[in-house]
């Protein structure tokens, strides 16, 4: 059966699809329990120490606010079984690490019983923290965001200290440290709610932070080239706005850096993938796949983009009418993945070539009264990127461009 070239909302394929859901459970006025958010439903358990909202300033007043869920959200989107602590005073704290620890072993959705990883947001309660958990042998893999002074930080256990770039002394106290400094001077700059939250630094962190703790966990893992194949298919061939979303976390996003096209949130990229992509591609379109680099919880993706302009494509070439061109350019997506479902994509391609093979860009222009022959590859980056031999190098640095 073709794929659809319109969408139907009564069609079978966009009826919506059911998200991951697991309500969280609130044991006392500190302790929360979050099963996982993922379409596997199960995973390893993880603990972390939040810093009051009265201690933060919050970002409930700025226009711009972050899609990054909070912490307690974005640890259970990775798989994990999460039990979040919001430090309230420094001496109930072993009480509340015991209750939450005994909490998680009850939880059905808990498949491993024997060790669990803790993350630490809040510095205030880091020693009472590291006092409750060096005799606990269950725990094998600590986290700690923002620490100034992380000589002062002693542990036996596998730890990742990222500290601020303010930080000098980065000296380890124990082999098990692990210091990384991030491009962000404020503790808090991993924490959404924040108004000194880093979004790129808390990117990198919590990369880095995931790694760690799966290491020492044994999980949770999952198959990141078959959800982006995933994705792709209900995108291309099957050709469903609902499928396609039920690929993603509860709000991702979406940028084509180059036209600025895309959707932040659900909503957004819902309607951009309804109006302006699923159904905006020509017939003929296909993806030709040069390279694939498959990371901790990203997917790199080099390809080439074929199709003939047969109709307005909005994402790419936003308001240009059909040229009957064929056109072939080549691609990189960028690809995060959060537990089992996509967060992000970034794609981009040199729109000079997309321009130029549509025939929309002039090989030469006017400059300072002479004939400039424009830096522009058309199809030949194309075959470039498919043959390293395909194309004679270095033909652009030679008298056929530049002045005439």
């Amino acid at each position: 059966m073709a794929p659809p070239e319109v969408y139907d909302p009564n069609s079978p394929a966009e009826q919506p699809v059911a998200l991951p859901s697991a309500p969280p459970a609130f044991l006392s006025g500190t302790i929360t329990l979050q099963p996982p958010l993922t379409r596997r439903g199960t995973g390893p358990g993880l603990i972390m120490f939040l810093p009051p909202e009265g201690r933060l300033n919050s970002t409930s007043n700025l226009e711009r606010m972050s899609l990054d869920p909070r912490p307690l959200q974005k640890w259970a989107e990775e798989g994990f079984c999460v039990a979040g602590i919001i430090s309230n005073g420094q001496e109930k704290l072993e009480d509340d690490f015991e209750t939450a620890t005994n909490s998680l072993l009850q939880l059905k959705e808990l498949d491993t019983a024997d060790k669990f990883a803790v993350v630490v947001y809040d510095l205030e309660v880091l020693p009472q923290v590291l006092s409750a958990i060096k005799s606990d042998n269950r725990i094998v893999s600590l986290v700690i965001y923002g620490h100034q002074q992380p000589s002062q930080v002693v542990s036996t256990i596998p730890t990742i200290i990222f500290v601020p770039s303010t930080t000098e002394n980065l000296t380890a106290t124990t082999p098990d440290i692990t210091i990384f400094k991030v491009d962000a001077q404020h503790p808090s700059f991993a924490l959404p709610q924040s108004v000194v939250f880093h979004s790129s630094a808390a990117s990198i962190a919590h990369s880095k932070a995931s790694v760690h703790i799966k290491k020492y966990l044994g999980g949770p893992f999952f198959d990141l080239e078959a959800i982006w194949e995933e994705h792709t298919y209900f995108e291309f061939e099957v050709r469903s706005v609902a499928l396609t979303m039920g690929t993603m976390v509860a709000e991702p996003y979406v940028n084509h850096v180059p036209t600025l096209a895309g959707g932040i949130g659900r909503k957004q990229l819902s309607a951009f993938y309804r109006d302006h992509f699923i159904f905006n591609n020509p017939k003929d379109t296909r993806l030709q796949s040069i390279s694939r680099t498959v990371g901790s919880d990203r997917v790199v993706d080099e390809f080439i983009f074929h199709c003939t302009h047969d109709k307005q494509i909005d994402w790419l070439l936003p308001g240009v009418p059909p040229t009957g061109r064929k056109l072939a350019i080549p691609m990189l997506g960028v690809i995060n993945i959060r537990g089992d479902r996509l967060y992000h994509e970034h794609i981009w391609w040199d729109q000079g070539t997309a321009c130029m093979q549509a025939g929309i860009l002039p090989s030469h222009v006017e400059f300072d009264g002479k004939r400039l022959r424009l830096p522009i590859a058309g199809v030949e980056s194309a075959k470039l990127l498919e043959d390293e031999s395909a194309v004679a190098p270095n033909e652009m640095l030679g008298p056929s461009y530049g002045f005439e």
